[in-house]
């Protein structure tokens, strides 16, 4: 299996054995879009709710260059499912500008737009977790210090 990093701001598409890895996820959230007939699936770890709408740094433009790139294999907005992990609030002196909660709520936003259910999720909390996606086999594991494995 090849295993592939999604930094902060980035988006990768791929297809079969592949495992895509997000460390560090905080008040971010990890945008997981996925096709289980062609098993092919994106990552998309966002920063912040909003900000230009071509930056991968935002759920908006991350979703949309998501969905491009499963064009390259045939697919559409329709043809997918969504997972999301992120959202927590890190540091309590930071509780008004909540960043991991308006980073979810973007996130939903721009899927419901665009019709594509959200069919499992992991976020909130105080705790960073990491997250990987296997396309083979459509499985995100949550990791995190606090909580252990889950699987979504």
């Amino acid at each position: 299996m090849t295993e592939k990093r999604v930094g902060i701001g980035d988006v990768k598409v791929e297809q079969g054995d592949v495992m895509l890895l997000a460390y560090g996820v905080g008040s971010c959230v990890v945008i997981v879009l996925y096709n289980s007939e062609k098993r092919v699936g994106g990552l998309a770890h966002v920063l912040l709710p909003a900000g230009s709408d071509h930056s991968w740094k935002y759920p908006k433009g991350a979703i949309n260059e998501m969905i491009i790139r499963l064009g390259h294999f045939g697919l559409q907005a329709s043809d997918v499912v969504a997972k999301i992990a992120g959202g927590a609030m890190m540091f309590e002196n930071f509780q008004k500008q909540a960043i991991g909660k308006r980073n979810v709520a973007e996130t939903k936003e721009e899927l419901k737009r665009l019709k594509i259910p959200v069919v499992a999720e992991d976020i909130f909390g105080n705790w960073g977790r990491t997250v990987s996606f296997n396309i083979l086999t459509g499985e995100v594991t949550i990791k995190s210090y606090k909580h252990g494995e889950k699987i979504l």
